[in-house]
């Protein structure tokens, strides 16, 4: 799943019902690409080259794989076009990164990563609507429920000023994955900033 471009960390204070402050500390992580293709391939170099963020070397290798579409299943070739957009979208390439991850939902419409991935792109771009609604069609795809999705929106609408709706996003996430580092509980009397 593609990661939103963020400061390191992000600190949202939000208040919970038992008036303790949460403190939701976003870590910006190593983007995943949308599936694993395995083998020395055109398409497994294009997956390698999405992990690395900023690296706009591996579109040879992503356009390659999929001018070869007929030698890729259509799960590897969905896949291919959503790490292709990755990469585009992480040099800013935006309407392209846009174009690939719609190519890799018409490929295969449930792939889940695909669709996250195409709402961090709008989130990139400023269009939390269309972020919010991306995120919320991953969510209702059976598997594709994760803290991250949820973190994802709720910074979403957070951009949006609907704060009981991202704090509702943000404790979500944190039922999900109760241990995650990114969200700390704080002690009674600290304040917002």
């Amino acid at each position: 799943m593609e990661g939103i471009t963020l400061p390191k960390s992000i600190r949202l204070i939000l208040t919970s019902h038992s008036s303790v402050l949460l403190l939701l500390l976003i870590m910006v992580e190593t983007t995943l690409a949308a599936d694993t293709v395995l083998g020395p391939s055109s398409a497994y170099l294009c997956f390698d080259e999405s992990r690395w963020g900023k690296s706009i070397r591996g579109i040879g290798d992503c356009d390659k794989a999929i001018a070869d579409n007929e030698l890729l299943s259509k799960r590897d070739l969905a896949a291919t076009y959503s790490n292709r957009g990755i990469i585009y979208s992480a040099n800013g390439i935006y309407d392209l990164a846009i174009r690939d991850h719609s190519r890799a939902i018409e490929i295969r419409p449930l792939l889940g990563q695909a669709i996250v991935n195409r709402g961090n792109v709008y989130f990139r771009m400023g269009e939390y609507e269309e972020a919010v609604a991306n995120y919320d069609q991953a969510l209702q795809i059976s598997g594709s429920a994760n803290a991250t999705t949820y973190l994802n929106r709720g910074l979403a609408l957070l951009e949006m000023k609907s704060f009981e709706q991202a704090k509702a996003s943000f404790e979500q996430a944190r039922a999900l994955n109760p241990s995650s580092r990114q969200i700390v509980e704080l002690p009674e009397g600290v304040e917002a900033p």
